[in-house]
This record gives C-alpha cells, sequence and structure tokens, in this order.
C-alpha cells in the first residue's frame, strides 16, 4: 500500500513539474520598456477606480494599472502564481501572488514600492535594469532581468501607439497637469508682485461676474512674467526616442525661471499654476506640435492665450486713452500699454487657435484640452512638488 502511494505521490511530482516546465514567462515594463518619473509621481495619489492608465484586461492578476510585470503562457486554471520584483535604485522588492482565472495567457503586475525621492532627482536619461521571480504553485521559475530606459523627470509621456495595434492609441496628454505646481513659492511671489502693479487691487476669481475684471486679473499676471524677462526657447527634443512612445521635455519650474526661459508648454503650466491658484479655471491645450493655454472668462465663454508671445517686444502699443479706459489705469501706470498689446495679440491668437481645433477636441487624439481641476479630481500630483535641490 505504501509503494503504491509512493507511486502515485512521484507520479504526481513528475506531472506537476513537466507542467510547470511547459510555463514560459517575460519580464514587462510599460510602454515599450520605458519607466517615466513624471508618471510615477503624478499617479501616485491616483485611486484605483480612476482609470488613468491603459488598463491591462483578461486572465490578469495585480494591479491592472500596472507599469511593471510579466507575462506568462501556459499556465492552467487554478494555479498560484506569484511574481517578485526585486529591490533596484528606483524601487522597493515589490510582491504579487494569486490565481489563474483560465488556461490563457496571464499577465502579473504587483503594486510597485517606488522610491519617489529618487525618482524625483532623475535628470539624465540612463538603463537601469529589472529583476524579476516567477513562482508557479511554490515551484520557482528563476530569475530574469529586463533592462529599461529610465526617463528623466523632465520628460513627459503624453501618448502611447500600442504594439501591433496602429488604432489603439493610448492618451496620456492629463499627465501634462503634473507639470502645474500651483504650491510652488513662486507663483505666491508673482501674485505679490502682480498686486504691487495696481492694475487690480486684489484677486477675486469670478466673484465680481465680469469677464473683464477676469481679464485685468490675468494681465496682472501676464504683465509681471513678461516684466521678469521670461522668454521663448524651444526645447522640446527627449534623449530617448520611440516611435510608439510620444514625450516632449518639460522644464520645471524652478528651471524655467533660473534661465528665463521657456517653450510653449512651460509657459502654458507656469501661467496655469498661477491661474489656478487665484481660483481661475485655466486649461492646457495641445495640438500638433503645439501648447497654449485656455481660459473661462465665466461659465459660458472661454478665451485661448498664446504664451509663447510673453517676450514679445516689438508689437506696437495699442491706443493708450482706450487701454487706461478699460484697464482704469492712472497715468503712471501708462508704461503698461506695450505690455497690453503682447496680451491683446496672445489672446487673439490664442483664441482663434482654440476655436479652430474645438471642433477636433475628443475625435482626434492629437488635439487635447486638458482640464486642470478634472486632473486634480483624479489625484494628479504636481511633479515638481516632489522634486528637491
Amino acid at each position: 500500500m505504501m509503494k503504491k502511494f509512493l507511486a502515485t505521490f512521484v507520479l504526481f511530482a513528475f506531472c506537476a513539474a513537466g507542467a510547470v516546465a511547459e510555463v514560459e514567462w517575460d519580464p514587462e515594463i510599460y510602454p515599450d520598456s520605458q519607466i517615466f518619473p513624471s508618471l510615477i509621481i503624478g499617479t501616485a495619489a491616483v485611486k484605483p477606480e480612476n482609470e488613468v492608465f491603459a488598463m491591462w484586461e483578461g486572465n490578469h492578476i495585480g494591479d491592472r494599472q500596472g507599469v511593471v510585470g510579466a507575462s506568462v503562457e501556459g499556465v492552467s486554471s487554478g494555479s498560484t502564481v506569484e511574481l517578485e520584483v526585486r529591490e533596484n535604485d528606483i524601487m522597493n522588492a515589490s510582491h504579487i501572488k494569486g490565481t489563474a482565472e483560465n488556461n490563457d495567457a496571464l499577465t502579473i503586475y504587483p503594486k510597485i514600492s517606488w522610491k519617489y525621492d529618487r525618482l524625483a532627482k532623475v535628470k539624465q536619461t540612463v538603463p537601469i535594469d529589472v529583476t524579476m521571480e516567477l513562482k508557479v504553485d511554490g515551484k520557482s521559475l528563476g530569475d530574469k532581468t529586463v533592462t529599461a530606459t529610465l526617463r528623466t523627470v523632465n520628460d513627459c509621456l503624453f501618448g502611447v501607439m500600442e504594439p501591433g495595434e496602429e488604432e489603439n492609441y493610448s492618451d496620456y496628454s492629463w499627465l501634462f497637469a503634473a507639470y502645474v505646481n500651483e504650491n510652488h513659492p513662486w507663483v505666491d511671489r508673482t501674485l505679490k508682485e502682480a498686486l504691487d502693479t495696481k492694475i487690480v487691487s486684489s484677486f477675486d476669481d469670478y466673484q465680481s461676474g465680469d469677464p473683464q475684471q477676469v481679464l485685468r486679473q490675468v494681465f496682472a499676471i501676464w504683465n509681471v512674467m513678461q516684466r521678469k524677462g521670461l522668454r521663448y526657447s524651444n526645447v522640446v527634443t527627449t534623449a530617448a526616442e520611440s516611435e510608439s512612445v510620444h514625450s516632449q521635455h518639460v522644464r520645471l519650474f524652478d528651471e524655467s525661471v533660473k534661465a528665463a526661459q521657456a517653450n510653449c508648454v512651460d509657459g502654458s503650466v507656469l501661467l496655469a499654476a498661477v491661474l489656478r491658484k487665484i481660483g481661475l479655471d485655466p486649461h492646457l491645450v495641445s495640438v500638433p506640435g503645439h501648447m497654449f493655454l485656455a481660459f473661462s472668462l465665466d461659465d459660458e465663454t472661454m478665451v485661448g492665450l498664446e504664451t509663447t508671445m510673453m517676450g514679445d517686444a516689438d508689437l506696437p502699443a495699442v491706443d493708450g486713452k482706450r487701454l487706461r479706459s478699460f484697464l482704469k489705469f492712472d497715468p503712471e501706470q501708462r508704461k503698461n500699454d506695450e505690455s497690453w498689446a503682447t496680451f491683446e495679440a496672445a489672446l487673439d491668437t490664442g483664441t482663434q487657435a482654440l476655436v479652430e481645433a474645438s471642433d477636433k477636441f475628443g475625435e482626434d487624439p492629437d488635439y487635447q484640452l486638458i482640464d486642470l481641476q478634472a486632473a486634480r479630481n483624479l489625484g494628479i500630483l504636481p511633479v515638481s512638488s516632489a522634486v528637491t535641490d
């Protein structure tokens, strides 16, 4: 009887070992073996029910919005599958264990414990090895390592063309909202300087019910930023390029302020942060090859603002009498006439572009109206809040 039991046990063990031997697996990092610090930091507080990532579908174990995990084939329904991701410079060891729902190929992605302070300091694109171990029904299938590209904290992912599916484009343009940092000390300093101009006596968001008062508030901020010498600089290229992963270099607040330079995205996120701080409703407008700002004047009207024109100094001044009447300037503030000219031109240019793009929002992924309040409601955090010198 004992011999029969032993023979049965050996046969079972042999079959189990054979089943495990048929399992094939590969480590995966989304998207396209690239790790974006801004994506990790910006979405750290997003709740699982808020679907901001492309979701893993089908036979899946773990985080359906995970970015580090493995694909597994040959696992039988009911098998226990475990994945251990080893610690490295940017992540702590992370583990997930679950049961295969069926015989289909499965994906397994743990909730990664990231080292956010390390991610926030990544200023150079570098390779990084990510090692993980897979176990099926308690038996280890060994370690495997994938070399990923660790992008800089300045690299903003805004779209992914999913492999082999040309029509399946995942939009990540909302990540630009992570570069809008309304809590940065520079914002408060800018607001104080704007009040010192006497263009407005206070920032009262939409309380006046007067669209012109909203414009005065925005102009007061524009005027100060213009006097700070902020100039347009078209720095957009990233060190790592990919046909399927679309990204752009975005300066953090301190970098734009210290360099007094901003590309279309940098300038838009700077101004958007200040407008959010005073209770206005700014949006980022993304069109092919460009970004500008939009903001609401009231519940029904939104205008565009071409932030790259902030550094323009050659535009002719508008009629001073009309300007002072509109903004209630006293004679000492006539020096602002030229600043108003650039603001007015930027409003005209931005609003025209907004109107031209309006019918493409929601239809063409190359055209996005990024609602910053909606992004905050989802839990998108400012990236630069985590950056320390």
